[in-house]
């Protein structure tokens, strides 16, 4: 079988790129208290996260989320689609520390669909939209970044965006998943690896941003 050779580079997170997002939760942080405090209202009605998390839980996440902020592709993405949201991470928090994007959340899940309506309604968020269905039959454009949290394995989301155009795919995950998910995928990628050790909270042990973009 021929195996397709990607470009995998991998470093770690630097701390300047750490107080860019201290920054972004100073100047948000009244709206995205409210989206936490949203998120667990909505978690008590339908299961949109695990039940028993808590509130500085969420809020590693939703920091956790605007790591994706730092990175030149997020700067230059025309539109930003959260490929399965669930209860829109990182999609919401995304959208509240950059009101001149266009965020777009989509998840074939239509009661999460619906609360993530819902609490971007409540909070105020004017660039968020919501959409329902696979993100297969989602319509994306040259300029756009697909990010996810934990949803999706690399090579399933790169079938699911067969044939589609997309400036660059950004993912929260663990770094060693990485290399086992290329299994697959026929063309060549360009995959940067950013460790998150280096954040001083066992909350980021094993995590990273996966950056990928096509050769």
């Amino acid at each position: 079988m021929f195996h397709v050779k990607h470009d995998i580079t991998y470093s770690h997170l630097t701390v300047d790129k750490i107080s860019q997002i201290k920054n972004h939760f100073k100047k948000h942080h009244q709206k995205l208290f409210a989206y936490v405090d949203q998120l667990l209202w909505w978690n008590k009605k339908i299961n949109l996260i695990s039940r028993e998390v808590s509130r500085e839980t969420l809020m590693n996440h939703v920091d956790h989320s605007l790591l994706i902020t730092t990175a030149p592709l997020f700067v230059s993405a025309q539109r930003i689609i959260d490929a399965g949201s669930g209860g829109g991470l990182p999609g919401i928090p995304l959208g509240i520390v950059n009101p001149d994007k266009e965020v777009a959340l989509n998840d074939i899940v239509s009661k999460k669909m619906m609360a993530c309506k819902q609490m971007v309604r409540k909070i105020g968020v004017k660039n968020v939209s919501v959409n329902i269905g696979s993100i297969a039959d989602f319509e994306t454009k040259r300029d756009d970044l697909i990010v996810s949290k934990h949803a999706f394995k690399i090579n399933e989301l790169i079938r699911f965006l067969d044939n589609k155009e997309w400036m660059g795919i950004m993912l929260l995950k663990g770094a060693d998943e990485v290399e086992d998910e290329l299994t697959g995928i026929s063309d060549s990628l360009k995959i940067e690896v950013k460790s998150l050790e280096k954040m001083d909270l066992s909350f980021y042990k094993g995590k990273a941003i996966v950056e990928i973009t096509k050769k």
